[in-house]
């Protein structure tokens, strides 16, 4: 093998490799919302026996004007648990006592769930998992 034909064979095979790393990073999903407590049901009746909703979550990106909702499966806001800024990598603990912004009872024939917005960073991220509301007995 010819000096030239070496200097190919290693400058293909580096490129190989960046490429490789690359395409693997670009499929990796940057997961910007980890929630790590998540209650997907509970009974607001006043009886003591879960009757609110816990979150526990942290994003990877700071935003000064973040938003935490809690929505129907339409995507409609039942009610805004906080605004303003989030840090990274930072825990957020946040409850829900199954009451919308007007501060009527959210209806329990729905289903919700929990959205973060990070405006700066163009994210609107909404974690899978719906939340049951019990008008009535224990959750």
């Amino acid at each position: 093998m010819t000096r030239l034909g070496r200097f190919l064979f290693i400058g293909v095979l580096v490129a190989s490799v960046v490429l490789a790393a690359v395409v693997v990073r670009a499929r990796t999903p940057n997961l910007a919302l980890e929630v790590t407590h998540f209650t997907d049901h509970f009974s607001p009746n006043g009886d003591g026996h879960r009757d609110a909703a816990h979150f526990r979550f942290f994003v990877r990106e700071d935003d000064p004007d973040a938003t935490v909702e809690i929505v129907n499966v339409q995507l409609d806001v039942i009610r805004t648990l906080a605004t303003g800024p989030l840090e990274a990598n930072q825990p957020v603990s946040l409850s829900w006592h199954g009451r919308t912004d007007s501060g009527a009872l959210a209806d329990p024939a729905s289903r919700y769930q929990l959205r973060v917005i990070l405006p700066s960073h163009d994210r609107d991220m909404l974690f899978p998992r719906l939340i049951e509301l019990y008008a009535g007995g224990r959750a």
